[in-house]
């Protein structure tokens, strides 16, 4: 046998008020995801940035290696240049003062070998000069790539910071959005079912009641012109009379029941559940088997009529669509919260796409919707065959809580 399906799942609402479709949501969500896309962007176009600025570091680094292992080796040979330039000179000066001592060739290679030097050691000195600014230029430029790493990291992260913190903001609102939405659509949906259960009472009223009341007025009208010449039949005019005015009776009595619970007002909700589970199995033939659990306490108003609508809308599904045997009620009232279980040995269905059907015609959405208004938990378990079982936990707070 498979398990039965058990579904928490959210009734599906239509984004409309008064017919018109609210984008809202929509839209903010658009706008979110927009925000979120352009800063994860930007933040990518800066690691880009950073990636690329690293990487000329890297090389602008390798070429500054390279200048500065080529200019101490210039430097080198314009020293070993500059020392040999010195000696050139010394014996240019010595040639020059005894040239009698030195034959003319050996006067020439002096003169020569001078020259030579002194045009390598210019050549050199001006290629030491080329690769000084070089290095220098090299290690503006490596300082200056260094601090645009450095920065675009501290830009990056800034961001990422930003980005969590905006992100974080946005999806919060929109979640506040979502749920200030979804209750608004609760309430809407609350109120269109208080305004279908008044034309069901204007049309119980008219039908029972008023109709009644009508007949009544038809039967003493009856009784007047009998008066005189019939009495006896006067007597049994007003014994039916008697016996309309009981039943209509009875139907106000039920109206206003259905109205207003007798009881809860005056001895609370436990007292008004014990109550109305009796006289549903009186009035239904359906038995029902009750258990309380908890002390008694009074709540606030709002609290015990939505919790007690929901229990007495579960009762009436057995009773209209179960085609159960017997009924159970669990309730508890402990003192952070209040549960119930409303439980049926019938027919069972398909929970799941009962919830999504439109229309709802079980009222399971009303009830789910009045637990969720006071920030409760609503489940429901059945499957065909199976019978139903209705849980739902409302949490307390002990300003909610009447002393």
């Amino acid at each position: 046998m498979t398990a039965p399906r058990r579904t928490t799942s959210r009734c599906r609402f239509e984004r409309r008020i008064g017919g018109a479709a609210v984008p809202e949501a929509n839209v903010l969500d658009k706008i979110i995801r927009q925000t979120i896309e352009s800063i994860e962007s930007a933040k990518e176009q800066i690691f880009a940035i950073a990636e690329d600025a690293r990487t000329e570091c890297g090389r602008v680094q390798k070429d500054l290696l390279e200048v500065r292992e080529a200019a101490r080796a210039v430097i080198a040979q314009v020293d070993v240049l500059t020392l040999k330039e010195r000696q050139a000179r010394l014996r240019l000066v010595e040639v020059s003062r005894e040239l009698e001592r030195y034959k003319e060739e050996d006067i020439r290679l002096a003169y020569e070998q001078a020259r030579d030097i002194q045009v390598n050691l210019a050549v050199m000195r001006e290629r030491e000069g080329q690769l000084r600014a070089k290095r220098d230029e090299l290690e503006r430029r490596l300082r200056h790539l260094e601090g645009m790493v450095q920065r675009a990291e501290q830009l990056m992260n800034q961001v990422g910071v930003v980005l969590e913190f905006i992100g974080g903001n946005l999806k919060d609102l929109h979640m506040k959005m979502e749920e200030a939405q979804v209750r608004q659509q609760a309430a809407l949906r609350i109120i269109m079912a208080q305004d279908r259960e008044r034309l069901r009472l204007a049309r119980e009223i008219h039908d029972g009641p008023a109709q009644g009341m009508n007949g009544l007025v038809l039967q003493v009208e009856l009784c007047e012109r009998l008066l005189q010449s019939d009495p006896d039949r006067v007597r049994k005019e007003l014994q039916d009379l008697k016996g309309m005015l009981r039943d209509s009776l009875k139907e106000l009595r039920k109206i206003l029941y259905d109205l207003r619970p007798h009881g809860l007002d005056d001895q609370g909700l436990m007292e008004a559940i014990r109550r109305y589970a009796a006289d549903f199995s009186e009035r239904t033939g359906l038995p029902v088997e009750t258990r309380f659990l908890g002390k008694a306490r009074r709540l606030e108003r709002a609290y015990e009529v939505a919790i007690f609508r929901v229990i007495q809308e579960a009762l009436q599904n057995v009773w209209k669509h179960a085609g159960a045997n017997k009924a159970y009620v669990a309730f508890e009232m402990a003192p952070q919260a209040v549960s119930a279980i409303v439980r049926d040995d019938g027919a069972g269905f398909d929970a799941v796409a009962m919830l999504d059907r439109p229309g709802d015609r079980f009222g399971l959405c009303g009830m789910r919707e009045r637990a969720e208004l006071l920030d409760g938990e609503w489940e429901i378990v059945s499957r065909p065959g199976q019978g139903t079982q209705i849980k739902f936990r409302i949490p307390l707070q002990s300003e909610n809580d009447g002393e």
